[in-house]
């Protein structure tokens, strides 16, 4: 079996293996809690639902701008380094995957810090409840009720983790179909 790129020296390959690893990973965990945990949760109690979110967000938090920091340098790494030879094309779908999957942070702060704040707000009064109390929401506005916020952060997720799946397919098409 012949190597996709044999001409590469082995730092390129990593970083080759390393910015599709990672930006896939990323990209499937995101994913997952937008089409797996929030369905799971809708028919939960409001002060539960909250309290859950805040804990699924706190994790991936911890984890998220690290595999994105690590993928989007592998590809800029791929790409400064063949931009100077004759797999200058290459290198351009590299940045390209590098700007896509590093645009997930700015996405998350541009257009998933009002919800975050509103549901980190519901987390907080919940908080100051009996765990066997329910948050009362009667009077918030239409789109303010928890499972709403949460609906909506589901939409906003779901499209902040095609981002480094993007970047994940430009840098498995740069690997794999692009001739050195």
């Amino acid at each position: 079996m012949t190597s996709a790129s044999p001409s590469l020296p082995p730092s390129l390959r990593l970083a080759q293996a390393t910015g599709i690893m990672t930006s896939a990973f990323l990209s499937g965990g995101v994913l997952a809690v937008s089409y797996g945990f929030v369905p799971s949760m809708s028919q939960a109690p409001n002060t539960l639902l909250v309290r859950e979110w805040r804990t699924t967000y706190g994790r991936g938090l911890a984890a998220s701008p690290a595999l994105a920091v690590i993928s989007t340098l592998s590809y800029i790494y791929l790409s400064y380094n063949l931009s100077f030879t004759l797999n200058h094309h290459k290198a351009e779908v590299y940045a390209l995957a590098a700007l896509a999957t590093g645009s997930i942070v700015p996405f998350t702060l541009i257009f998933m810090k009002n919800v975050n704040g509103k549901l980190n707000n519901k987390v907080e009064v919940s908080k100051r409840l009996d765990r066997s109390e329910e948050m009362n929401e009667s009077k918030d506005k239409k789109g303010e009720h928890s499972q709403e916020l949460l609906d909506w952060w589901a939409v906003l997720n779901f499209a902040r983790g095609l981002l480094p799946f993007t970047g994940a397919c430009l840098g498995f098409y740069a690997s794999v179909y692009m001739t050195s």
